[in-house]
């Protein structure tokens, strides 16, 4: 640690003082946050009085857990080495001392450590009526359904008296459009915690379009004032030699001051530095057609100061906002259309406010609203703000830069008087924040880095601040953060920018190197995008290389939008690296969620006939087309009569009539139990009843579970069967992986901020967020020496003129371009050892082909010289082999399947009237069989087909591992994740497939059977039509033995003998159970072409016991022959790796 920042750090715990503290990635401001609190702690005469504010429920986990963690060490006098430890180990031994004096009881309930969003909660249920609510709400992550319905029963008042009236000419803005109108609603509805104080008819129309245009007036002077100091030492100058080209065109010269009068004149004076695209004016293009006659003087002049104009990047970006600051014209249709809107907002948040109400949810911007009500005014201060005044002495913030406009005004209102009482001597009142705005992320959540970057100049309610900066990086390698310092000092320049929201970087420094690291450092890679897949599968190869060099290692794998990680994903996937991805796993995406809202609207409408046919087609239900074609012909009435139709059934075949009737027993149960069952064990039994669980492979298992959540929390709400409801219900809901301790973790960017990694992946640099859209209200906080103010505009359709608007559009999108390099920073700053940022372009060989598009990250990456002199284009036409010669480019098996008509006759079978659940006694031939949510034996069924996957990913190595390699039991993680197991279950599953796999490693006949290499296939799926059915069959291993010219057929079977049952009786028993199937197997194998004739032998191959059981009676032999199968039929998936 260097001195500077141990001297800050000694500081910044000063009980006494308050300060904002700027803390970049990796500087360990989490053990500060903990010395502090600590010290707090043992000076005030309840622990209450100390409150510590996070944004989040795992933040505030993290803290109460870290100082419990230093109290109990000191307790326990663990020992401790380094300074940091040392002085928090003396501060945790002051705060033991001072609960003993004040016969404090210390653990985590006593602690004042609070979200913010639950801290203001609590204050609203403490003031009912001031909520608006009652105080009975629970606030919710999602709000967009309450926002949409709000909107819905807004527009639904259209041409119903005088806000009727108002309503049609809003809606006759957008030509009538309802759904454009509705949308841009909904977003302002978002974003009210901005504008609610601000907007509403309670304000004079004519006062607020003053104030509106004294504001413009001030923003004007305010930028033009930045300009002439920009151009200070250059004007006296340049203003002649302007005004004399002007002279040669006989135009009037130009007075330049900060007056918004003068603007005409900085317009005319910026056309002739600027292009038209707003670049700096090449020498060439100073002409006489701007007033310069080749040779002269003034042009001579005039082009010297351009030069040196050109390299100040600032003042060129002050010109450029000059050119597009608004005119302060009044009576615009952009101001009637605010005048409008902000008669019909208040009517707007009244149906929302009747909306929480109804369903007894908020969102988080009503709970900060009704906070701030709660606390009073300045003048009239409220009996709850009166009792917080005495029971709160000192406030600590984390990630202070998040804050949004409504939470800082909370916050301003609740150290509401302190300064005062600072001033009187007492013992002071502090406040302590903490946060790194290079780490502003959340503007899409309302957050805004001008509050952060206005507190650490000094001062944040009225109350003084000493701003720190601490600079020593704890995480990352000198490598990393070399890197980092050189790029994002480039990127981010070394002033702040409140207005255009710019942060300045702030140069770290990194411990000594450590031990050495081939990788270290940050990597960019550049791909051909004609090469489908070659990004993803150096990403996985990457990955698979660190876990074999370092099982232990931690990997993220970062990406910006959801979507992007698809590809990624499918890359680890059939490498076998095992995975988590919360991020990336939408229930709404996911197949069977389809299948499954297609039963619920079947149900919920028995007429809809779109909902019934997409039913019968469903895999559960397997009915073939022709045999709906003739259903629907014989049935023309519409709606269908499902019901009907599937009780008359002439004309079709008997094994699709018999998979029709099932169908309809099914049915008419439902219909038997309407409103007798809970909704979700209702629809569950339906499922389980129509095959559901049979037609699904277990890794889906999960979204029945989520899906089946759903169906409770709708009926917890009362809503019952609410389509509507259940869709946007899911179309929010993500899939959490088990946490089974996976290597690598999949998620956006903007989740992994607080984390870090040792290897950090980025792909897909070239892919960019959806573009600035053009809201219907846009609004921009200006600070001016004074006080700040709203600046807000209504969007008039008016692209081209210099309108408030066009003015708010163009700086949204310059914030959003600061957020992106600060989006960039984050992620590579979860790095420990090493970052791999990669992309693929049209061209890794055409000049400026690897640039990117507008709005990327890679766009912005190779603007920074210092990022982009460390490139490598790699050029790929071949998949990118894996270490072994094999590559990532294998096909995921289907997620459903259609259910067999041996699953579906033996439900029916095992079916009866009033059972609770049917007996699933049917077993798909392939060893990937689907599995029963009710089945007893479902753990064992898992563990033959993970155990079955294991050894198909053992066979596959170059080399034959041994039982001992790490990669089994990443293996083994992997593929019990997509199985919905108890945690006991999970934990037998896991030691069962490890001791079959370390049997089958570790044995002869084991390795010879996974060693073998000619003609050797893995989990072979073939099928084939029997009688008009589709069967599926998967071979577990075949191979030819070179040593005895013999193809081999085996089939994999984890059971072992019972008590007291010998192995040759076992053999007996088991080959007596599977003759049929290895037959048809052999069969199969004898109809397909190989490179060599050979005999086939079938067998059976039981790792628990490590023995081979020959069936010597089934056998055939293998044809060489040109030309196809002669099996009718026939279809081959090779699975090979």
């Amino acid at each position: 640690m260097t001195a500077s920042d141990r001297g800050v750090r000694r500081e910044a715990i000063d009980p006494t003082r308050s300060f904002c503290v700027s803390a970049p990635a990796g500087s360990g401001k989490t053990e500060l946050l903990t010395q502090r609190l600590l010290a707090l702690l043992a000076r005030v005469d309840r622990p209450e009085q100390v409150l510590a504010i996070t944004f989040t429920r795992k933040a505030a986990s993290e803290m109460a857990l870290r100082v419990m963690e230093k109290l109990e060490q000191a307790r326990e006098n663990v020992p401790v080495t380094e300074e940091h430890e040392r002085q928090t180990r003396a501060l945790a031994l002051a705060v033991i001392d001072h609960a003993g004096h004040k016969q404090w009881r210390l653990d985590d309930t006593t602690l004042n450590i609070r979200t913010i969003d639950s801290f203001c909660h609590e204050l609203t249920r403490q003031m009912p009526i001031l909520s608006g609510t009652g105080g009975l709400v629970e606030p919710v992550d999602n709000a967009l359904p309450l926002y949409e319905k709000a909107v819905r029963q807004f527009l639904a008042h259209a041409g119903e008296g005088a806000t009727g009236e108002r309503i049609y000419q809003l809606l006759e803005h957008f030509d009538n459009r309802w759904s454009r109108a509705s949308e841009l609603l909904v977003a302002l509805l978002g974003r009210r915690g901005d504008w609610a104080d601000v907007v509403n008819q309670h304000y004079d129309p004519e006062t607020a379009e003053a104030s509106l245009a004294e504001t413009i007036s001030h923003l004007s002077s305010d930028r033009l004032r930045d300009a002439l100091h920009r151009l200070d030492d250059h004007l006296s100058a340049l203003m002649p030699a302007i005004n004399e080209a002007r002279a040669q065109l006989d135009k009037a010269p130009l007075s330049l001051s900060d007056s918004p009068d003068s603007l005409p004149d900085w317009h005319a004076m910026i056309s002739m530095l600027l292009t038209a695209q707003s670049e700096w004016r090449k020498p060439r293009g100073v002409n006489a057609k701007l007033g310069f006659p080749p040779k002269s003087d003034h042009k001579i002049l005039f082009a010297s100061i351009l030069e040196t104009l050109g390299a100040d990047s600032q003042l060129h970006e002050a010109l450029i906002e000059i050119k597009h600051l608004p005119a302060t014209t009044r009576g615009g249709d952009a101001w009637q259309l605010i005048v409008l809107i902000s008669s019909l907002l208040p009517v707007l948040q009244a149906h929302l406010l009747l909306v929480f109400q109804r369903s007894g949810q908020v969102d988080h911007t009503h709970v900060s609203l009704a906070a701030i009500q709660a606390l009073g005014t300045d003048e009239m201060p409220t009996a709850l703000a009166q009792r917080l005044d005495y029971q709160i002495e000192h406030i600590l913030i984390d990630e202070f830069q998040d804050t949004s406009s409504s939470q800082a005004r909370f916050l301003e209102r609740l150290m509401r008087g302190w300064r005062e009482h600072n001033a009187t001597g007492a013992a002071p009142r502090t406040l302590f924040m903490v946060g790194d705005a290079m780490q502003s992320i959340y503007g899409f959540r309302y957050a805004d880095v001008a509050l952060f970057l206005r507190a650490r100049q000094g001062q944040f309610a009225d109350l003084a601040l000493e701003s720190v900066t601490l600079t020593q990086n704890f995480r990352s390698r000198p490598e990393v953060v070399a890197w980092v310092n050189d790029s994002f000092a480039e990127l981010m320049g070394a002033e702040d920018a409140p207005h255009y929201g710019r942060v300045r970087h702030v140069k770290a420094d990194s411990l000594p190197s450590r031990k050495p690291s081939v990788d270290a450092g940050v990597h960019i890679r550049l791909f051909q995008e004609s090469d489908e897949h070659g990004e993803a599968q150096f990403v996985a190869k990457q990955v698979a290389d660190i876990i074999a060099r370092d099982g232990a290692a931690k990997i993220a794998i970062l990406v910006r939008a959801k979507r992007h990680a698809d590809e990624v994903a499918a890359a680890l996937d059939q490498a076998g690296i095992a995975f988590s991805g919360d991020a990336i796993q939408s229930l709404a995406e996911q197949p069977i969620t389809t299948d499954l809202l297609a039963l619920c609207r079947c149900l919920a409408n028995p007429a809809d006939t779109v909902a019934a046919v997409s039913l019968l087609r469903g895999p559960w239900c397997g009915v073939s087309l022709p045999t709906l074609a003739h259903v629907l012909a014989a049935h023309p009435e519409r709606p269908l009569n499902l019901m009907r139709a599937l009780e008359q059934l002439p004309g079709i075949a008997d094994d699709e009539a018999t998979r029709l009737r099932q169908i309809s027993a099914a049915l008419q149960w439902a219909e038997m139990k309407r409103d007798r069952l809970a909704l979700p064990i209702w629809v569950e039994q339906i499922w389980l009843r129509l095959g559901g669980a049979l037609a699904t492979r277990g890794q889906d298992l999960r979204c029945v579970e989520a899906f089946l959540a759903a169906l409770r929390k709708a009926e917890q709400l009362g809503l019952g069967l609410d389509l509507d409801w259940l869709e946007q219900e899911i179309a929010t809901t993500g899939l959490e992986s088990p946490d089974i301790g996976h290597a690598v973790t999949i998620m956006t960017l903007h989740k992994a901020k607080g984390l870090e990694f040792d290897y950090v992946f980025m792909p897909h640099l070239q892919k960019r967020a959806r573009a600035v859209q053009r809201e219907l209200i846009r609004w921009h906080w200006h600070q001016d020496e004074r006080d700040r103010r709203l600046l807000i505009s209504a969007n008039d359709d008016d692209k081209e003129s210099k309108t408030l608007y066009n003015y708010l559009n163009w700086l949204q999108k310059n914030k959003d371009q600061e957020e992106l390099k600060r989006l960039l920073y984050v992620g590579v700053t979860r790095a420990k050892v090493a970052a791999y940022l990669t992309a693929s372009v049209d061209s890794v060989e055409e000049e400026g082909a690897t640039e990117g598009v507008s709005g990327s990250l890679l766009r912005l990456l190779m603007s920074s010289q210092a990022a982009s002199i460390g490139v490598t284009t790699q050029s790929v036409t071949e998949p990118m082999p894996h270490d072994d010669g094999s590559t990532y480019g294998k096909e995921r098996h289907p997620s459903r399947y259609r259910l067999t008509l041996d699953a579906q006759k033996a439900m029916q079978a095992g079916g009866h009237e009033g059972a609770d659940q049917p007996n699933f006694a049917a077993i798909n031939p392939s060893t990937t069989a689907a599995i029963s949510l009710g089945a007893d034996n479902r753990v064992e069924r898992v563990i033959g087909v993970v155990a079955h996957r294991v050894l198909e990913l053992a066979a596959s190595e170059t080399s034959l591992m041994s039982a001992q390699d790490p990669r089994v039991q990443l293996w083994i993680d992997h593929n019990l994740s997509h199985y919905a197991l108890t945690p006991q279950s999970a934990e037998r599953a896991k030691t069962r497939i490890s001791e079959l796999a370390e049997r089958a490693l570790s044995c002869e006949t084991g390795r010879w059977i996974l060693g073998a290499k000619t003609d050797a296939r893995s989990e072979l799926a073939i099928s084939r039509v029997e009688a008009g059915e589709v069967k599926n069959f998967v071979i577990d291993r075949t191979f030819l033995d070179d040593h005895e010219g013999v193809r081999w057929v085996i089939d994999y079977k984890t059971s072992e003998p019972m008590a007291g049952e010998s192995v040759t009786d076992f053999e007996a028993r088991e080959s007596d159970t599977y003759r049929e199937q290895l037959e048809n197997y052999v069969e199969l194998i004898s109809e397909m072409e190989w490179t060599v004739e050979a005999p086939i032998k079938a067998a059976l191959y039981f790792p628990a016991i490590q023995h081979l059981c020959v069936c010597e009676e089934i056998s055939a032999y293998a044809n060489k022959k040109p030309g196809k199968s002669r099996v009718s039929g026939i279809h081959q998936t090779t699975q090979a790796r």
